[in-house]
Parts: structure tokens; C-alpha cells; sequence
């Protein structure tokens, strides 16, 4: 088989994708509809998974950012056991108006909604204080609960995984807001983690990354990927937490 005709086979599977949208956003709208009268987001939160984990994988960046705000939306009602009142249900359509814009505007090959974020922020907030997203790449437990710990105080919700591939995987499914990752990690180190992630058209491509080490900079393959350099002794110590909260100062 030549390379343009795995080409052909993938813009016509992208393309089958988008001409499968619509009903697929029908079907979400229905279960939405239908949630009100429910005690549980189980199946609707299936679909949207489903989503989120498909468009992914077709690299339709946009449809999968709104599907994972969508199912931080719907994780956050289920825990305030708010699943039939008119507003709950007027948010969560509101994310049906943004896949069905989406949709169309990929359809055309235009760029997505230039306010895309800023209305997933806002529908974000009315249902909770929005919580900075880190994902920390450290395959020693005893340590991931030190950076934890390092961070105590700061309103950030964390993801560990514990190597270099399941972390490559997570961000080109998941939007995160830091990425913190040791160098040394299995299958990936978090050098090449980094460097493959600035390759790639993903809404994470320019997260802000520390990378924890106790080796010398001249040691690092590619050390201007990251924005912060953090000596593995100095985590203990707030090393870590003084760049984390100057980001969360930045970004708020």
C-alpha cells in the first residue's frame, strides 16, 4: 500500500467521522433530555467519553477539548447529586450548541471558534471554581506524593501516571494547564515525553512544563522544552510550588 493511499484511507475515515457528528450530538441531546428524569449522568457521560476518546484519535483536537470540559461539567453534578434541575440541563446543552458549531466549522475546513475557550471557561464556572489541571509524570509513588505534598495549599487538581507513553496518551486526549515531569521515566523519559508532545497539533502542545532532575542542565537533551528546570532536591523545599503559583498567578 503506498502513502498516498493511507492517506486517502485516513482523510476518508476523518471525514466519516464529521458526517457521523450530527447524530451522534442528537443522540447526546436526547440522553441529556432524558437525564432529567434520572438519578445518574452514567450512560450520557459513556457517550460523551466515547467522544472525547474517538475524536482524539482522528486528531480533532477542538471536538475533544469540548467532550473532556463536558465530562469535568458532568463529574462535578454527579458529586452535587444535581441532575434534574432546568439549569443543569441548560448548561449541558450549551455544550451541544458547541459541538454542532464545531462540527460545522471543521466540515468547511475552517479554523474552530476563535472564543472556543473562553466559552468553555464560562460554562466551566458556573458550575464550580475552576482548579488549575496538572499531570505529573513520576514512577516512584513515594515521590509523586512529594510533589503533591510540595503543593499543598495551591487549587490544582492532579493527575499521576507513572511513565512516559501512558503521559503522552493523557495529553492528547485530556487539556491540561502544567505538565510536571521527572527525567527519568520508563519507556518515555520525560526529555523525548516533552519533545514529542511540541511536535504535534494537540491543544497541549504549548502547556507549561517543569521538569524535575538532579542532573546538570548541559545533561538535557532538549532543555529549552521546558519553562522550569527543578533540582529533585530542592521539590522538598518549594522549589516547585514557587513556579507553580507564579503560573496560576499569570494565568488567573
Amino acid at each position: 500500500m503506498t502513502d498516498n493511499s493511507v492517506s486517502e484511507i485516513l482523510d476518508n475515515l476523518r471525514e466519516n467521522f464529521l458526517e457521523d457528528m450530527p447524530l451522534r450530538i442528537d443522540k447526546i441531546e436526547a440522553e441529556i433530555m432524558a437525564s432529567g428524569n434520572s438519578d445518574s449522568y452514567d450512560e450520557l457521560f459513556r457517550m460523551v467519553h466515547s467522544l472525547k476518546g474517538s475524536a482524539g484519535t482522528y486528531n480533532f483536537y477542538e471536538i475533544s477539548d469540548i467532550a473532556h470540559n463536558m465530562e469535568d461539567v458532568m463529574l462535578t453534578l454527579m458529586k452535587k447529586e444535581q441532575f434534574s434541575s432546568s439549569s443543569t440541563v441548560h448548561i449541558l446543552l450549551k455544550f451541544i450548541d458547541l459541538f454542532r458549531e464545531t462540527t460545522e466549522s471543521l466540515k468547511e475546513s475552517k479554523p474552530a471558534h476563535h472564543e472556543l475557550e473562553k466559552r468553555l471557561a464560562q460554562l466551566r464556572q458556573q458550575v464550580f471554581s475552576e482548579q488549575f489541571k496538572i499531570l505529573v509524570v513520576e514512577p516512584s509513588n513515594l515521590y509523586a506524593r512529594l510533589i503533591e505534598h510540595s503543593l499543598d495549599g495551591l487549587s490544582v487538581d492532579f493527575t499521576f501516571v507513572a511513565d512516559g507513553i501512558h503521559a503522552l496518551e493523557s495529553l492528547l486526549i485530556n487539556k491540561y494547564d502544567l505538565l510536571i515531569s521527572s527525567l527519568e521515566t520508563p519507556r518515555l523519559n520525560g526529555d523525548a515525553l516533552v519533545a514529542a508532545l511540541r511536535l504535534t497539533r494537540n491543544f497541549n502542545k504549548e502547556i507549561e512544563v517543569a521538569l524535575i532532575t538532579s542532573r546538570a542542565r548541559e545533561d538535557i537533551a532538549n532543555p529549552d522544552d521546558f519553562n522550569v528546570i527543578v533540582d529533585r532536591n530542592t521539590v522538598k523545599d518549594g522549589g516547585l510550588k514557587k513556579w507553580v503559583n507564579r503560573v496560576i498567578a499569570v494565568k488567573s
